[in-house]
């Protein structure tokens, strides 16, 4: 589509602008290009003519358009360059020992945007795809109980509540033990179909007041189905745009929808992502996501969100960065779980 050489200019008006953020003109590129600056021009309008660079107002340098930094990303970037510091800083933050799947999640996200100045997000699998392995009920006193929700990947989800009138410290044991029976070890896609055909004829053949038991499986598992999303640096998105501030406020602080923003930008067999003006409210904003492994169990998500001018080349080695060393300390964590260690959240 293009020749080497217009690859060669491209690739370094991203690069400098980038860095510099400032329009660049034939000149600049001089000592990197081995050709006249008339070649260099010509080259440029060219670029120009094809959408992938733009004038700025009335500068006689060029910017990378949105096309053009989507075709740097596609045909140019390598991931093998990236910084020292970056590696030395990614490997300081997950150094020690972890013993809870939500810490080294936090760490992610925190590291991700600590290094980039951007808003980041960690996703587990998709919650449908999680398999319940473990159960159980702590009385807390004579009417609170602690709900604990062990899930395949490590994950622990609890839900106090208050035992229902109707109910006594019997009836809570026969709950506990349908639920093992029944739920355990099941994904939780089929856990929700469960509970709106198999549940309620089972909880007739035990119990009196069945609606009180009902409500009691809608309250234990009212969380289970919702993904979790660890976030960092949510109003460091406010940097980099003015427009749309309502909207983009309405959805960062939806974590619902941000789930579903995420997992529709991934829905695809590839490692990683690059959305551009995704949406209206996103115009001038772009998405990057990089999946990483969670051995034996899939896929899990990291994310950042910044300005369409980042620079691809560092954010994007760095999400491969912290996406290979979170899947090594993965690793680390699934030896001890996978050792009848079972985290349990305070």
């Amino acid at each position: 589509m293009i020749t080497e050489r217009q690859r060669q200019i491209l690739n370094l008006i991203v690069s400098l602008y980038s860095r510099d953020h400032t329009p660049i003109g034939s000149k600049a590129l001089l000592d990197s290009i081995h050709a006249s600056s008339a070649t260099i021009r010509n080259d440029m309008k060219v670029l120009e003519e094809l959408g992938f660079i733009q004038k700025e107002h009335t500068s006689s340098g060029r910017i990378p358009s949105i096309l053009g930094y989507k075709y740097f990303v596609d045909n140019v970037l390598t991931l093998e360059e990236f910084s020292q510091n970056d590696l030395f800083q990614i490997m300081k933050a997950f150094d020690g020992e972890f013993y809870r799947l939500s810490d080294l999640f936090e760490t992610a996200s925190r590291t991700l945007s600590s290094l980039t100045g951007l808003t980041s997000f960690v996703l587990n699998i998709p919650q449908r795809e999680q398999q319940l392995i473990s159960f159980e009920l702590v009385m807390l006193d004579s009417h609170s109980v602690l709900a604990v929700v062990t899930l395949a990947t490590g994950e622990v989800r609890t839900n106090q509540f208050i035992m229902p009138k109707s109910m006594t410290e019997a009836d809570l044991q026969v709950f506990s033990d349908v639920v093992k029976e029944r739920l355990v070890g099941k994904k939780v896609i089929d856990i929700h179909y469960s509970l709106r055909t198999e549940i309620p004829q089972v909880v007739q053949q035990y119990f009196k007041v069945v609606n009180d038991v009902l409500q009691l499986f809608d309250t234990v598992f009212s969380d289970l189905f919702n993904d979790k999303l660890i976030s960092s640096g949510r109003q460091n998105i406010f940097d980099y745009t003015t427009e749309n501030l309502s909207e983009l406020y309405k959805m960062l602080s939806d974590d619902t929808r941000m789930v579903h923003e995420i997992r529709q930008a991934t829905d695809n067999d590839e490692m990683r992502s690059v959305e551009f003006k995704k949406k209206d409210f996103l115009e001038n904003l772009t998405i990057i996501s990089q999946k990483f492994i969670i051995p034996y169990r899939g896929l899990g998500t990291l994310t950042v969100i910044g300005p369409v001018e980042m620079d691809y080349q560092r954010i994007l080695s760095i999400l491969d960065l912290v996406a290979k060393v979170l899947t090594m300390k993965l690793s680390d964590y699934y030896r001890y779980l996978d050792g009848n260690h079972y985290e349990i959240r305070k």
